[in-house]
């Protein structure tokens, strides 16, 4: 019998401790939607919500291009993405600035939206490469960020999706960011499609649209709720296609859009 390493002890020791507040996803149930995204006509790939803007952030992957919305799904402005490739995820980390995801490149690609911006480059932003082993069809799908620790969540879509923490290096050192797999974090899923990570609750939500549904996982990996996306469950009448990014605003109401250009809002059952 081959001896428990010390990280199986203490994620079986998270696992059995004393239970963490949790979202209680599977208490939640649609409150709008689908609504169709103005100023989007396809390929919605990913999304994030600013506290700061009382806004949501959606990225498109093809033209290279993010939109601001209000939490009903209006349109407040385009910003072009110029000399972006494969945008599929974005995190807002505070103030104006935010994190982009690049599938094929591995990139995780740090940007300032102005309020008035209409455009950024890419040549004079600030590239983080992951290291983390992607193609044109496996990459990188989604992207959060924990303000606390001042590191990023990473997700490798499939064959083998998989959840990884990315700490930056210190602003001073050429050395590459440090990528570490997080044990269990998307176990089972099809697919990883989209992340956001909920710095109230220390929660990661795990997006998959091939196996429909958000996980919310602690801050060990460890899945402690579920909200299933298929027609008949949370107020849906029919299954989620292509749910490509998730976000949740300061108010506790979870976001999904969907490819190629669908907005549904949750509400917890009673408000």
């Amino acid at each position: 019998m081959k001896p428990i390493s010390m990280v199986t002890l203490l994620l079986l020791g998270q696992a059995l401790g004393p239970a963490e507040e949790s979202l209680h996803l599977d208490q939640y149930t649609l409150a709008k939607g689908p609504v169709v995204i103005e100023g989007v006509s396809q390929n919605a790939s990913g999304l994030t919500y600013s506290a700061r803007r009382d806004s949501l952030f959606v990225v498109l992957d093809a033209p290279q291009r993010v939109v601001e919305l209000n939490l009903d799904g209006s349109l407040k402005r385009k910003i072009n993405l110029n000399k972006f490739d494969d945008t599929e995820g974005i995190a807002w980390l505070g103030e104006n600035h935010f994190a982009v995801a690049e599938e094929a490149r591995g990139n995780i690609v740090l940007v300032e939206l102005e309020p008035k911006d209409g455009g950024v480059s890419w040549k004079k932003a600030t590239k983080l490469p992951t290291g983390i082993q992607v193609n044109t069809t496996n990459g990188l799908e989604g992207i959060a960020y924990d303000p606390l620790a001042k590191h990023y969540f990473v997700a490798r879509e499939k064959r083998s999706p998989a959840v990884f923490k990315i700490i930056p290096p210190k602003p001073e050192s050429d050395t590459p960011p440090t990528a570490i797999l997080m044990s269990l974090a998307g176990r089972g899923l099809r697919d990883i499609s989209g992340l956001h990570y909920d710095a109230k609750h220390k929660r990661l939500l795990i997006l998959s649209h091939e196996s429909a549904c958000v996980v919310e996982a602690n801050r060990y990996g460890i899945e402690t709720s579920r909200l299933l996306l298929r027609g008949g469950k949370a107020g849906l009448s029919r299954t989620i296609f292509k749910a490509e990014g998730v976000a949740l605003d300061k108010h506790g109401t979870l976001y999904i859009v969907s490819e190629p250009n669908q907005l549904f809002v949750f509400k917890p059952k009673g408000k």
